[in-house]
């Protein structure tokens, strides 16, 4: 085991082997060698991911990734909608309340609890936006 240096931390991480290999072909063409470039890069990208999601500017423009959790069930409820309705959910498509809170029903349960819950996580990651009285927007 390699000693790890003072103020630094070892992190073994699990990531889809296409980007690995096109982020070491981009480090390598920026510094020509991989001593210490690969740590030095992924602390600048992670820096520019920390900062991209504390901006108060960006945080209102830009979408927060959402929760793998919550984005499956909103996959689920996205293919519902589409072998149902023909509802392809799409950006910028409407949406009526009627026909989420059914697919969040026959998705994720009846309880009305569980729905409030699962449109208002909709909502926080910007996979969806209120336009008025029961009309929503997908994002």
């Amino acid at each position: 085991m390699p000693k790890i240096p003072k103020g630094k931390v070892g992190v073994y991480l699990y990531i889809d082997e296409r980007i690995w290999k096109e982020f070491k072909r981009l480090v390598f063409m920026k510094h020509e060698s991989f001593h210490g470039a690969l740590s030095y890069e992924v602390e600048e990208a992670l820096r520019n991911w920390i900062l991209l999601h504390q901006s108060p500017h960006t945080q209102k423009t830009h979408k927060i990734n959402p929760n793998p959790k919550v984005y499956k069930a909103f996959m689920e409820v996205k293919k519902y909608l589409r072998e149902r309705y023909g509802i392809l959910m799409i950006s910028g498509q409407h949406i009526i309340r009627r026909h989420l809170v059914e697919a969040i029903m026959a998705t994720r349960g009846v309880d009305p609890r569980t729905v409030q819950k699962w449109i208002k996580l909709f909502l926080e990651y910007k996979l969806i936006k209120h336009i008025s009285g029961e009309l929503y927007e997908v994002i």
